[in-house]
């Protein structure tokens, strides 16, 4: 318990005491059953591709060396992922690797948003990235996204046309990818600090329209799995994807995996935040490590000499500075769903300004 209200004084000081941002919920927009799988527009000078038993890659000539490095990390990620979800791979997938921000967009067989820094489309098996020459340099490696996006297609093709529970979705996509929680370390910690927490039920079909709760949304979504992996071990995950694909209800899921009811759990993962949430997040997450380290390093500087006051009295410029930044990027983003760009599973971080990744759902979606 000490140790988490300390980790939560930092994050909370760290964070700042501005609101948590996210992107707007996704909306759920099916497609028609009998959707046939969108055609891909090829180059001139055509794809250059590294085949695959579980994911095709593709991508233009000049980016050949990331298309064989995904294509050999797919080849082991995929099986190893799906073994964790405890699925077997569905229909082979494929995945493009865009030269342009324009290319991007025109390639896909739906409409994305500006700031997608990758897609998924479970019910066609198709993913779409971006190549590391239009990506920055401080982005999340390609193979993370890759990742993130191949966990959204596995639970896709599992699910049939069934839609997929949003916290699950992102949950398991953020857990399994292995994606740092830091962002949401400081989500869940605001929410320590007076935010009202969401009952799982209200993020099943979801996710709220408001950038503050959104981001609540996701964070709870990241750190629900990961309770109830810390709780009842990984194979309890597989379990809850095996009743929920089969078409189990979500509390008759919950309880065939913990033991509990839906509200139960939802109860008990809420009053685990202190000790063993945090706990797990701490045993696997080394940048929450290092950002309570450094909280305690700050911390020491700032009581023994005046120069360590003026540094932390930087960093929180620094931090409101990016703060107001993605508050800004956030309601842009709010904005761009109202006028239309609706449809998506977006992934929601407090992070310095960096693309996103989304799923684009379905109801078509088919294993194989």
């Amino acid at each position: 318990m000490l140790l988490r209200a300390l980790a939560l004084a930092v994050v909370f000081a760290l964070g700042g005491a501005g609101n948590a941002l996210a992107e707007p919920g996704p909306t759920w927009r099916p497609a028609p059953e009998s959707a046939a799988r969108p055609s891909v527009t090829e180059p001139a000078e055509g794809w250059f591709t590294a085949p695959g038993l579980y994911a095709d890659v593709h991508g233009e000539w000049a980016d050949r060396a990331t298309v064989t490095r995904l294509a050999n990390h797919a080849a082991t990620s995929v099986p190893a992922l799906a073994k964790r979800l405890g699925l077997r791979p569905g229909a082979t997938m494929d995945v493009y690797i865009t030269p342009s921000e324009a290319a991007f967009h025109e390639l896909q067989p739906g409409r994305t948003p500006d700031w997608a820094d990758g897609t998924a489309w479970p019910s066609w098996s198709l993913i779409f990235l971006k190549s590391p020459s239009i990506r920055s340099g401080t982005a999340t490696s390609l193979e993370t996204v890759l990742d993130h996006e191949l966990v959204h297609v596995l639970l896709g093709q599992a699910f049939g046309g069934r839609p997929v529970p949003r916290w699950l979705q992102e949950g398991m996509a953020q857990f399994y990818s292995g994606e740092a929680s830091w962002e949401r370390s400081i989500a869940l910690a605001k929410n320590d600090f007076g935010l009202a927490p969401l009952p799982l039920g209200t993020i099943t079909t979801g996710f709220p329209p408001d950038a503050l709760r959104a981001q609540l949304a996701y964070a709870q979504s990241a750190d629900f799995i990961a309770w109830i992996a810390g709780r009842n071990g990984e194979g309890a995950l597989r379990t809850l994807v095996s009743e929920l694909a089969t078409g189990a209800k979500v509390n008759d899921a919950i309880r065939a995996c913990t033991g509990l009811s839906l509200d139960e759990a939802n109860d008990a993962w809420l009053g685990s935040v202190p000790s063993a949430s945090a706990l797990y997040r701490w045993a696997t997450n080394s940048q929450l490590h290092w950002a309570i380290g450094a909280g305690f390093l700050g911390l020491a500087a700032w009581r023994r000499t005046q120069a360590g006051k003026v540094k932390l009295a930087r960093w929180e410029a620094e931090e409101a500075a990016r703060t107001a930044e993605l508050f800004r990027q956030a309601e842009l983003r709010a904005e761009a769903a109202r006028n239309g760009t609706e449809g998506f599973w977006a992934m929601a971080a407090l992070a310095p300004p960096r693309p996103r990744r989304v799923v684009i759902d379905s109801s078509a979606q088919r294993a194989t």
